[in-house]
């Protein structure tokens, strides 16, 4: 047995915070998703209560109480007036069954795939998402109707509003009279575009499953005279044309660059001269280390698909290789920008 005596422990320059936070991060969202099953935003939207009252009407100990809504309030979904405690304007948009921008989609969805340490370990190791190849994934949304409905409405349920953003912070949309929005899902974005500028026409192009889901959403918002739907597979059948943009949300992050390409090269063959073309992503900083949320989402996109997050650089080389010139950028909302480029 060693008997020497060691010296004392010196204290590291920086303190053990932000291990902290990362390792008690781990409960946030769990502990979201239970809030929203318990129904704490829907009841604290009738009024403000106590912690105690709240304990009593979500049939809960005092000490649950506490920590439920203390963690919800820390996260800034709740704040603490008199002792009551109230919704934010954050928690009242997105967190509200009765919001049309309500994240109960996605809520569902996180409920449903729980992340684990093995799970991304073995998505790290063998570069692979968890459920095979993305277009396995991706034809299991024509053969399975359940999936294809729970996938489609957590990504409506957190991109309608995205779709709003993007129709009236995007000046280029005013001279588009036809657009072909390509894996538009519930057709949120096609929705918005109708809504904010009469002139457009936009059509939807998705799994036939996931079509006739979108035809209920667009019938939803009234505006089915100007957004129709099309039955198609992005990658193996043609494009139509006769449109004069394409728009493509979310579809380059789930694919490796030759897929994106390949998307590209088919946008640039459907329009014609002067015609755009518009991504809607979360950009990442040319550095890839910023922002969290960016950096992040490229971990999911690992667990889940073969793509990642792109910088702004990195779709302009794509873009520029595709054909397109003249590529720009317009932050939108949150975290979202749409890069645009047009056919010479």
């Amino acid at each position: 047995m060693d008997t020497r005596r060691r010296p004392p422990l010196e204290l590291p320059p920086s303190d053990d915070r932000r291990l902290w936070d990362v390792w008690l991060s781990y409960y946030h969202l769990p502990t979201l998703t239970a809030a929203d099953e318990l129904g704490l935003f829907a009841l604290l939207e009738k009024a403000p209560l106590t912690a105690d009252q709240l304990a009593r009407e979500l049939k809960l100990s005092a000490r649950a109480a506490e920590a439920l809504v203390g963690i919800v309030a820390a996260l800034g979904f709740l704040v603490q007036h008199g002792g009551r405690f109230h919704l934010t304007q954050t928690a009242r948009h997105f967190l509200l069954p009765s919001s049309p921008t309500y994240w109960g989609g996605m809520l569902r969805q996180a409920r449903a795939i729980p992340v684990s340490h093995e799970a991304i370990l073995s998505a790290l190791r063998k570069d692979r998402p968890r459920g095979g190849t993305m277009e396995e994934m991706w034809d299991e949304h024509e053969m399975e109707p359940e999936k294809a409905r729970a996938f489609t409405a957590a990504m409506h349920s957190r991109s309608f509003h995205l779709g709003v953003a993007a129709a009236r912070r995007v000046p280029a949309f005013a001279s588009v009279r036809r657009l072909l929005d390509v894996a538009g899902g519930s057709g949120c974005f096609s929705i918005a575009l109708a809504q904010e500028h009469p002139q457009i026409h936009c059509t939807v192009l998705e799994l036939k499953q996931v079509a006739e889901l979108a035809r209920g959403y667009i019938a939803e918002h009234g505006v089915q005279d100007r957004v129709d739907t099309l039955a198609a597979h992005m990658f193996r059948d043609p494009w139509p044309g006769g449109y004069d943009a394409a728009f493509l949300s979310n579809i380059y992050h789930d694919w490796d660059r030759p897929e994106c390409l390949h998307l590209t090269r088919r946008a640039f063959e459907a329009l014609p001269q002067g015609g755009w073309i518009f991504i809607h992503e979360l950009l990442l900083a040319d550095t890839k280390d910023a922002p969290l949320a960016g950096i992040t989402d490229s971990m999911v996109m690992m667990f889940f698909t073969e793509g990642k997050q792109r910088t702004l650089g990195e779709f302009e080389s794509i873009l520029t290789e595709g054909g397109f010139r003249d590529v720009s950028v317009i932050p939108t909302y949150g975290y979202y920008s749409v890069v645009q480029a047009r056919r010479p």
